[in-house]
């Protein structure tokens, strides 16, 4: 991508100077005097008992404190999409909030719901299942906070440089992080046929949020331009929550009392899985998964079985159901359809545990 792509006036004027990463070899913005990109491995996790921002936040308090920032700034809230992404043929889950608009709103053949607007998607990713617990900060699902805006040739929202700014405002305003903190650093992304330029931020060692701005369309070995261009955002925020804490691990930090609770009877990495699988089964069950040996369903009865596997090993467990529940107690309040259906979710758990038996 050429590095034109990545001058914005919002840099020159605040100050930033670009530099290259002395490990990584990528080239970054920032205010501070850094030799190295703010991320991991490059530079190592800083925050653990010195968290970045100025106070801890819980994730609803995180989620709410993100929505209603970009709220005040003209964006309009957005309620999640389902965790299965059934409006396409060439993935089973929503595993990014621009999948809620690919391909029909990205390609123009639909409006958005609303321009721009903010959103918080939970997001299953099974890539690194055997990580969860096992590395601290990996998760099954995870919700990715988002902003996204839609430019049609005959009318900008905004792009680049208003994206760049509500981002660094964000951090280093609403959340406290030291401006001179932060680093940017220039990237590509591609995903679902588009691609653009995109820059990483970093804080402390710990990626948090990258800012996608997409412009083309790969066509074979070509590009080319996207009929509407899309700021396309994506802030984890189990990561931000980790970060406002600086536990030992993510878990402690996103898991809480439910984490604490079942540690009394297991190990910290099997409580970790515990808890993390059964949050994402809370989501995919709701959604409509059932448990089988297909597709998406497949997925569910990998986690389910991970799940009754641990619960075997130790005679004073918490039956699978419980700890289910237990999850959900601390979603409801946001995602309400987490308890509103729980007998049609103990059914399907039920019969999916007669069929492990």
């Amino acid at each position: 991508m050429d590095a034109t792509e990545y001058e914005l006036k919002f840099f020159h004027r605040d100050g930033f100077h670009r530099r290259v990463c002395a490990v990584c070899g990528s080239a970054f913005w920032s205010l501070g005097e850094f030799d190295r990109c703010q991320e991991a491995p490059c530079t190592p996790y800083a925050f653990i008992g010195h968290p970045g921002f100025t106070r801890p936040r819980t994730p609803h308090e995180m989620r709410e404190t993100y929505l209603g920032f970009f709220e005040a700034r003209g964006h309009t809230r957005v309620r999640r999409y389902p965790t299965v992404a059934r409006w396409r043929n060439d993935v089973f889950f929503t595993q990014a909030s621009i999948y809620d608009f690919q391909p029909w709103v990205t390609s123009g053949a639909i409006p958005p719901p609303a321009n721009p607007l903010t959103i918080s998607q939970p997001c299953p990713r099974f890539i690194d299942l055997e990580e969860v617990g096992r590395s601290g900060r990996h998760f099954t699902i995870f919700e990715m906070m988002a902003h996204h805006a839609f430019n049609r040739p005959d009318h900008e929202v905004y792009f680049k440089e208003r994206c760049v700014e509500l981002c660094h405002e964000l951090l280093s305003g609403e959340l406290g992080a030291d401006p001179r903190s932060l680093t940017y650093k220039e990237e590509v992304w591609e995903g679902g046929g588009n691609l653009g330029p995109s820059l990483s931020v970093g804080l402390k060692g710990l990626e948090l949020a990258t800012l996608v701005f997409m412009e083309y369309i790969r066509d074979g070995d070509t590009l080319r331009p996207m009929p509407l261009t899309v700021v396309d955002t994506g802030y984890g925020l189990e990561r931000f929550v980790w970060m406002s804490q600086g536990t030992k691990t993510a878990y402690e930090a996103v898991f809480g009392h439910a984490f604490d609770e079942l540690r009394a009877t297991f190990a910290p990495a099997e409580a970790a899985i515990l808890i993390d699988h059964a949050r994402a089964l809370n989501f995919l069950l709701v959604d409509g998964v059932v448990p089988s040996n297909s597709k998406e369903g497949y997925f569910a009865r990998i986690l389910v079985r991970r799940m009754l596997r641990l619960l075997a090993k130790v005679p004073e467990a918490p039956t699978l159901i419980a700890v289910m529940d237990r999850a959900a107690r601390d979603l409801d309040s946001d995602f309400p359809e987490l308890g509103e259906h729980r007998d049609d979710l103990h059914r399907v758990l039920e019969a999916e545990m007669e069929r492990y038996d």
